[in-house]
């Protein structure tokens, strides 16, 4: 029976993975690397800040002021989200009723770092007070592909793994569900379903607003089985 939802923030609860892109772009050509572009933000998506710095030096090469660009690009990112830009997703309102309607415990597993997120929960008013808890960033340990932020965020709301939905929109995020023995959903964002998710989701989902469906037909399948067994 699922139990619990563990949601990735950027690109599934909110919009920012488009943001990010754009501020990541913009504080790369500020600090005078103007060879940033999004292939380049793309291998980035989904994985924590180390390993962004490895990423990144190998791209723009070992003197790259990793450190100053990234503390630049995350001013300008939440510049923006402080603004009022709208950037929730898709059914996140219709989400977010239909898990409290079933009784679901929710938490959040982001790689981003809390005192981010708090920011973002401060003016984002649909993501205030649903959360039973959060994990952020390096929080857990590993960072995505690591399983250990949906590891943890299960254990925090008292679940088994696999008494949990993932929801993901990246490569590593999915990873991490997988070797976390999660049910794996995927929304795209960014990145199209394609050959490289293949094996990696078990539902693929339009956007949000389908995800308490299907919660109901899994637990369904759940009743009737254990009904047969």
């Amino acid at each position: 029976m699922i139990k619990g939802i563990l949601f990735d923030m950027d690109g599934v609860i909110l919009n920012t993975e488009r943001l990010r892109r754009d501020e990541y772009i913009g504080a790369c050509e500020e600090m005078g690397y103007p060879q940033m572009n999004e292939a380049i933000y793309e291998r980035l998506i989904g994985k924590p800040r180390e390993e962004d710095r490895r990423i990144m030096k190998a791209e723009m090469g070992e003197d790259f002021p990793f450190d100053a660009m990234y503390d630049r690009y995350r001013e300008r990112l939440v510049e923006r989200v402080l603004t009022g830009v709208d950037c929730t997703k898709p059914g996140l309102k219709e989400c977010m009723e239909g898990l409290k309607a079933r009784g679901m415990r929710i938490a959040l597993a982001t790689s981003t770092g809390r005192e981010v997120v708090t920011q973002y929960i401060a003016h984002v008013p649909l993501m205030q007070n649903v959360f039973n808890d959060m994990v952020c960033g390096v929080e857990a340990g590993k960072g995505k592909p690591a399983p250990d932020i949906y590891l943890e965020a299960a254990r925090r709301l008292g679940l088994k793994p696999e008494e949990c939905i993932g929801v993901e929109d990246s490569q590593a995020g999915l990873q991490s569900l997988t070797a976390a023995g999660c049910t794996r959903v995927m929304i795209p964002d960014l990145l199209p379903y394609d050959e490289r998710f293949h094996g990696l989701a078990d539902h693929v989902l339009n956007d949000l607003s389908q995800l308490p469906k299907l919660i109901d037909r899994l637990n369904l399948g759940a009743k009737i089985k254990g009904a047969n067994a």
